[in-house]
């Protein structure tokens, strides 16, 4: 296909990124610790295929999907596009496999997700997602039990240095009832909303009603005292306005009961780029970093798009960002095994095959170097190996440096593993 003399390109397409092993360890750690908090609250990983067809993910992401989706077309002409979220395909299978008398169901998944950049350098194009989907109840309990286990999660990685901003797409939706907008103008307010853009909000709000629109512009404004919104929304009558505030409030004095107020912060302004969300919807954020490291919500209408009339409720955490959020911290999440690099001083590979299985039954990682061109004091230095072990030619003695503290040893082979383990525990 390509000619012998042509010089591939050393570039990979913008927006995607290689991983290196020690990033890819530590990003599985990361996911062994959230799969493990999913189980115990009792769902199940789900794989779908990374590719749909437009039509179905189109429905979920919303009237501009032209601009999020990778599309291509299939061997047989249909146009088909790589999946943008877990929670269309999710709710695509969920239509077309459970029964209603099945309900609840509790799903989770790990798994990539795929978007078109806005062209911007830097701009992310391949997403590697956790999360979850709680299927088929209207209970509020249910936005309780995924915000719960969002919280447990990340005490366990970013140590409390988070906050979860909540906030009511149903309740926003009310207010733009209460604005009088046409279609035309919620889009924008909307469009506005997503973008932070609260200069063009107020211009346009400003010119149709000053008063509703500084009261609007005050309520979407990130705020602690979910009392105050209270107080600001009396000015409102409007039964669907509190009814959304009802229900969050509802949800926040559970969240209360069990002391995790501290973890949360209110936010009205809250909108994401897909138009699935009807009712409750958060982000997480984390002081250590610049971005969202996941977000959730209440999407009670887009499983009927697939053919089952069921409510839903879940959450999505980038493991980009968490892992990226947590570079600087000592968590167990991040202390990989004991690495040992072996040698020997003739070429008896056998025996030193044999040998490093003993260290690998011992739960360290041990690579035996058979190279005879390599200097192994360099290479285990610059892959960073905790011991380099040099053994005799006849397979009785070993030379041990312990590569963090430069103690050098000289002991019997028969001995060498034991005086690992405790020179790894001094």
């Amino acid at each position: 296909m390509f000619e012998n003399s042509k010089k591939l390109d050393e570039k990979l397409p913008s927006g995607f990124r290689d991983i290196f092993p020690v990033e890819a360890e530590e990003r599985n750690n990361i996911r062994a610790l959230i799969k493990k908090e999913f189980e115990l609250w009792g769902y199940g990983e789900i794989k779908t295929p990374v590719v749909e067809f437009t039509k179905n993910i189109s429905a979920g992401v919303g009237k501009n999907w032209k601009d999020k989706l990778i599309n291509f077309f299939d061997t047989d002409g249909s146009l088909v596009s790589l999946r943008t979220d877990m929670t269309v395909p999710i709710a695509r299978f969920t239509g077309m496999r459970i029964k209603k008398n099945q309900m609840p169901v509790r799903f989770c998944y790990f798994a990539n997700s795929f978007r078109r950049s806005g062209g911007q350098k830097g701009e992310k194009r391949e997403y590697n997602q956790a999360g979850l989907e709680l299927i088929g109840s209207h209970s509020y309990m249910c936005d309780v039990e995924t915000l719960v286990i969002i919280v447990n999660i990340l005490n366990e990685l970013v140590a409390g240095n988070f906050l979860i901003g909540l906030g009511n797409v149903s309740l926003t939706d009310a207010l733009y009832e209460w604005l009088n907008l046409n279609e035309q103008g919620k889009e924008y307010i909307k469009h506005n909303l997503i973008t932070k853009n609260y200069v063009s909000i107020r211009e346009y709000l400003y010119k149709i009603d000053a008063g509703k629109a500084e009261l609007f512009l005050n309520l979407i404004k990130p705020e602690k005292n979910i009392e105050k919104i209270g107080s600001v929304l009396k000015d409102i009558n409007n039964i669907k306005v509190t009814r959304s505030f009802n229900y969050l409030k509802t949800v926040y004095e559970i969240l209360k009961e069990l002391d995790f107020s501290k973890y949360f912060i209110f936010d009205l302004g809250i909108l994401r780029d897909f138009e699935y969300y009807t009712g409750l919807i958060f982000e997480v954020y984390s002081s250590n970093i610049n971005a969202i490291l996941g977000s959730g919500g209440r999407y009670d209408k887009l499983i009927k798009k697939f053919g089952l009339d069921v409510p839903a409720t879940g959450f999505a955490l980038d493991i980009d960002m968490l892992h990226k959020s947590m570079k600087e911290s000592n968590l167990p999440v991040f202390k990989t095994k004991l690495k040992v690099m072996l040698c020997c001083e003739n070429e008896n590979n056998l025996k030193l095959l044999k040998f490093s299985e003993k260290l690998r039954k011992e739960n360290m990682i041990a690579e035996a170097m058979f190279e005879k061109d390599k200097d192994p004091d360099l290479s285990a230095r610059e892959n960073k190996f905790d011991f380099l072990g040099i053994i005799d030619g006849r397979f009785e003695m070993i030379n041990i440096i312990n590569l963090k503290t430069e103690k050098n040893s000289r002991l019997k082979l028969e001995d060498s593993i034991n005086y690992i383990k405790n020179e790894t525990h001094n």
